[in-house]
């Protein structure tokens, strides 16, 4: 079914990309809950809901939607509209409920078959039950200290929106913080970043900067290089790696010398 004939059976007013009205939509999810998004496995579906914040469009990009149709006539903020023309991710809104919506275009024959994931599946070369992953990713600035924290936690508010454990929040919590302070400390930029999936969330955090001759003495409890000024601040007591280490069921450390560090880390959901 094309999303134009989506748009006419739900009498729908596109918000964003009129020219993607052609694409084929084979299926589609309806849930107001992001841990429903993230479980739904569905491909070249089209999302429908009445969450209209900045993480839903993260989250359909991730999830791979075709589409996303804001019900009971919501419309997401300016910068939510910015951020889908940047994604490429078509917008549009319908005044019927969640529940009316998914009626009409069931009925009208969107879902009924699953042939077309399974050709999908077959064309893309992946298997029908590989699980969704949801990714967050995060610029990070050196020496950029007024916005230091803020990427650990804007992450730590999509986990507990897509209903992840208290306790494995915490855990993630921390070893982002500990990630992201290392590379406001030590390098010039990075990255932090954020794949989610059903049961586990990896966290990766890579960085340009002087990476580290001994991560061996690095790993040490209380060593540090940070700076005096650093250390007037509050930071740099030479347990970032330790706790990284720490709260992660799988720690992975890589550095050069002159060019930079990567960090991987897996906690288990």
């Amino acid at each position: 079914m094309k999303l134009s004939k989506i748009k006419e059976l739900l009498n729908a007013e596109v918000l964003w990309g009129k020219e993607y009205l052609d694409i084929e939509v084979f299926n589609a999810c309806g849930a107001d809950l992001m841990s429903d998004i993230l479980a739904d496995n569905k491909a070249n579906a089209i999302l429908l809901t009445g969450l209209t914040h900045r993480h839903i469009i993260q989250t359909t990009v991730m999830s791979e939607f075709a589409a996303i149709v804001f019900v009971r006539g919501k419309i997401p903020s300016k910068d939510v509209i910015e951020l889908a023309k940047e994604q490429k991710v078509p917008l549009l809104k319908t005044d019927f409920p969640l529940f009316e919506s998914c009626g009409i275009l069931y009925e009208a024959g969107l879902g009924h078959s699953q042939d077309n994931k399974k050709v999908l599946d077959a064309a893309s070369g992946r298997e029908s039950e590989t699980p969704q992953v949801m990714r967050l990713t995060y610029d990070i600035l050196g020496n950029d200290f007024n916005s230091a924290g803020k990427a650990a936690e804007q992450a730590k508010r999509v986990l507990k929106q897509i209903g992840i454990d208290s306790s494995i929040i915490r855990k993630v919590s921390i070893a982002a913080y500990e990630a992201e302070m290392n590379i406001v400390i030590h390098a010039y930029k990075g990255q932090l970043i954020f794949s989610i999936t059903p049961k586990y969330i990896e966290l990766t955090a890579k960085d340009e900067g002087p990476g580290i001759p001994d991560i061996e003495k690095a790993m040490e409890e209380g060593y540090s290089t940070a700076p005096d000024r650093i250390r007037e601040l509050g930071f740099g007591a030479g347990m970032g790696l330790p706790n990284m280490k720490k709260f992660s069921d799988v720690f992975e450390i890589d550095s050069v010398v002159g060019k930079g560090t990567e960090v991987r880390m897996v906690i288990y959901l």
